[in-house]
């Protein structure tokens, strides 16, 4: 099984009942989320994974979940699922779990197509951060859980980083903007025109990607380049997407 990196966002509400009721009860293919976790505890040797646990977290609140603890849940509906697509579309699938995703309480934001995205996409995820330290922000093996205020301004970096790259056409995008997308690019740049650091970095980075882009575009922060318009499209639908206050937190989340 591959390595796959996805964005989630929930609704607690939703998830106290669909997904509390499902994970306690429903036997999706071959397998109850109980046998699943047991079958789990004994192949790794680890007593440290809860069904218990998982499940009052649900209930309290799925957005206090680890990313450990979701990656057992991903992981169990994958085991279930992706074997009744076997003939099927990727396409297909992933319209299913998102379809399914959204009964239950959990909001597919963005799955990265390929190892090599996710890694341009942290990136610059680290260039925000080691100029902009967030706050409230944990890290656990399978990935990250990160408020949603935190994450929205990062988000932002992120679009008018990679607006910049399209602008300047350091990789030959063809790409033409919206004018809701216009709207929100200048939105965004209105708000922080008193931060001149973000510019500052952004003016930076720019600079930076096209010098080892132009070399090379085998570099490993050339993905950053090559995913601009796809990180871009992305973070201005996740803008539109999440509510901090409805969505508190969000988990990048690392599953095998």
């Amino acid at each position: 099984m591959g390595k796959d990196t996805s964005i989630y966002m929930f609704d607690s509400e939703k998830a106290a009942v669909n997904l509390y009721e499902d994970l306690r009860h429903r036997i999706y293919h071959t397998q109850t989320f109980s046998g699943y976790i047991n079958d789990r505890r004994k192949a790794l040797n680890n007593d440290k994974i809860s069904f218990d646990r998982i499940l009052e977290t649900i209930k309290n609140d799925i957005n206090s979940i680890t990313p450990d603890d979701m990656l057992e849940i991903t992981l169990f509906f994958r085991s279930q699922i992706e074997p009744l697509f076997h003939h099927d579309s990727w396409e297909a699938r992933n319209e299913y779990f998102e379809t399914l995703y959204q009964y239950l309480g959990i909001f597919w934001l963005y799955e990265f197509p390929d190892a090599a995205a996710y890694y341009g996409y942290m990136h610059q995820y680290e260039n925000y951060t080691e100029f902009f330290p967030i706050s409230m922000l944990k890290n656990y093996q399978s990935g990250i859980r990160i408020c949603s205020e935190d994450f929205l301004l990062f988000n932002d970096y992120v679009i008018l980083v990679t607006k910049e790259i399209l602008d300047r056409q350091i990789h030959d995008h063809e790409h033409k903007l919206t004018k809701e997308e216009e709207r929100i690019v200048n939105t965004i740049k209105k708000e922080n025109q008193d931060n001149s650091l973000l510019f500052e970095i952004i003016e930076q980075e720019v600079q930076f990607l096209a010098k080892v882009f132009y070399p090379s575009e085998k570099s490993p922060y050339s993905h950053s380049v090559l995913h601009s318009y796809s990180f871009f499209r992305k973070s201005i639908e996740m803008k539109s997407r999440i509510d901090a206050k409805k969505n508190p937190k969000i988990l990048i989340l690392q599953s095998y």
